[in-house]
């Protein structure tokens, strides 16, 4: 341990923002604590570099208070992503989002460090960590499944679901060049924006991609949809089509294809299907309330009848 009482520690955007921020009470109960107490626990670092305890050492440098440092063993930029993951997910109060996206943002990082290292060897890491035993080992042939089956195992999720988690981490990542300050929203749940959707949103074109994400943060309420976002812009996509085809002869015009609409519908179904199975896999039916249970109940038997009533008419 080594004694600071405001030394340089230096700080990475990036390491900085896999820990969820602290709101602004929580942020008050541990300055109040920090004040009247001490920092008796250590900001833990990297090369010099703070991966734990950004909060506490902004409040020690403000108010002149000293702290200890704890510097983590560890590989490289990979295993130090890993690792904040691991800390961060031991926390009890983080949403489901920041959940998914720790988990894969853990896989993605140690699938490239143990095809870096080979696998096989632990992680070095000194001191407390919430680091659980043998996180770090993966064989390098067939790493990529037995990494996805362990993680799945600590988080009591399938190894499937832990890979669906990594595409997702890299769908925010994308999300988050287009636009900081939407990540941050979206993680905490002031915008609900639902797993396919934050995949969907990361293939658009970036200039599309960066004016979606400046509506969902301007929008006035305090939760917002993806859905409606995305409706509102292809509606005025479809006003500036129907616009520019008035002005189209006839001769230009395309041709009229009878399949299209079913065609439509039949690329649209695989999304529902994967939506109901992700949520058979990820909820928690036994806490879900009964009006949740009732409103969705009501939603699945619709679509029965609509389905049912559809088959009937193209058979």
């Amino acid at each position: 341990m080594i004694d600071y009482t405001a030394l340089d520690l230096m700080v990475d955007e990036t390491f900085k923002k896999l820990s969820p921020p602290l709101s602004p009470d929580e942020y008050k109960l541990l300055e109040d604590e920090l004040l009247s107490e001490g920092c008796r626990e250590p900001i833990r670092t990297w090369n010099n570099i703070i991966i734990d305890g950004h909060a506490r050492y902004e409040i020690c440098l403000r108010h002149g208070l000293r702290f200890e440092t704890q510097s983590m063993q560890l590989r490289n930029i990979n295993d130090v992503i890993a690792w904040i993951c691991i800390n961060n997910l031991s926390r009890r109060n983080i949403t489901e989002a920041t959940r998914r996206y720790l988990i894969g943002k853990r896989y993605e990082s140690e699938k490239i460090a143990g095809a870096l290292h080979g696998g096989g060897e632990n992680l070095p890491v000194s001191g407390n960590a919430a680091a659980p035993a043998n996180w770090g080992q993966s064989a390098t042939t067939g790493f990529v499944t037995r990494t996805s089956k362990k993680i799945g195992n600590e988080y009591q999720v399938s190894h499937s679901t832990v890979e669906k988690y990594g595409v997702y981490s890299r769908a925010i990542d994308v999300l988050a060049k287009a636009n900081q300050d939407v990540v941050p929203q979206i993680l905490s749940g002031q915008i609900k924006v639902s797993y396919e959707n934050v995949i969907e949103l990361a293939k658009l074109p970036s200039l599309e991609l960066a004016h979606i994400s400046r509506q969902l943060i301007q929008n006035d309420r305090v939760l917002v949809g993806y859905a409606n976002r995305r409706r509102n812009l292809e509606n005025r996509r479809r006003k500036t089509k129907q616009a520019r085809s008035s002005k189209v002869s006839v001769k230009d015009m395309p041709t009229f294809d009878p399949d299209a609409e079913i065609s439509s519908l039949s690329l649209t179904i695989p999304s529902w299907i994967s939506s109901l199975e992700r949520t058979q896999e990820t909820a928690n039916i036994a806490l879900v309330s009964e009006k949740a249970r009732d409103r969705l109940s009501a939603m699945l038997d619709d679509l029965e009848k609509a389905a049912g009533h559809l088959l009937d008419i193209l058979r």
